[in-house]
């Protein structure tokens, strides 16, 4: 099968407000998905008119400057003081933070809301996550999420998976899609826990675990 990526561009007005500029430090690393890339050089100069340092963050994978790519995201050497991610979701800011340990402060021109991840949000994270483990051991209905896309599908890990759950007496479902459409899946209100095999990432914008968590579990 083919595939053919089309860039889907925001088409409305992106204007950084005063109560963000005025929260940001000095230097900042600028990081944007692909659909907000249009506005780079207009908020890059929003940023500069209020005495701020613009550091364009570059992804390994990333076709341009300043952009983002969530499964690609390596540490980022430079002079720059914390993040500044616009856009929605915690998908790629949580991996900046995770990867550079540095503030991310988040934009999200939808909805014109501001929000900082820290070293207390990847607590919070981390403490979510042992909540979930604990749950994984005594629930008896498990999803396997695995996605058919180039790179992300781990299907083999997911049978391996499959297999050890059923030894342990757990009934284990695995669902492939190509994108994982997290709204269908309230859908089968029987699963107890979600255990996503495709991007890491993903367990960011829906509460389940990652196939690496389990790690730290005898079956």
């Amino acid at each position: 099968m083919q595939r053919v990526f089309i860039e889907t561009k925001y088409t409305g007005n992106l204007t950084l407000p005063k109560k963000l500029l005025d929260q940001l430090p000095e230097k900042i690393a600028l990081a944007l998905p692909v659909q907000f890339l249009d506005f780079l050089d207009e908020i890059k100069k929003q940023l500069e008119s209020a005495g701020k340092k613009v550091l364009l963050f570059k992804s390994k994978h990333g076709k341009y400057p300043g952009q983002v790519l969530g499964c690609a995201i390596e540490k980022f050497v430079g002079d720059y003081i914390a993040f500044l991610y616009i856009g929605d979701g915690k998908f790629h800011p949580t991996a900046l933070l995770y990867e550079n340990e540095k503030e991310v402060y988040c934009y999200n021109p939808f909805n014109d809301q501001i929000e900082v991840l820290n070293q207390n949000y990847v607590e919070k994270v981390q403490k979510r996550k042992k909540g979930q483990l604990a749950k994984f051991l005594s629930s008896d209905n498990i999803g396997i999420l695995v996605t058919s896309k180039s790179g992300q599908n781990r299907s083999k890990q997911a049978e391996e998976l499959r297999k050890k759950l059923e030894k342990d007496n757990k009934k284990a479902f695995v669902f492939m899609a190509d994108e994982i459409n997290f709204n269908s899946l309230e859908n089968f209100n029987f699963i107890d826990v979600w255990i996503n095999t495709a991007c890491p990432r993903i367990v960011d914008d829906f509460k389940c675990l990652n196939i690496q968590d389990l790690a730290e579990i005898n079956f």
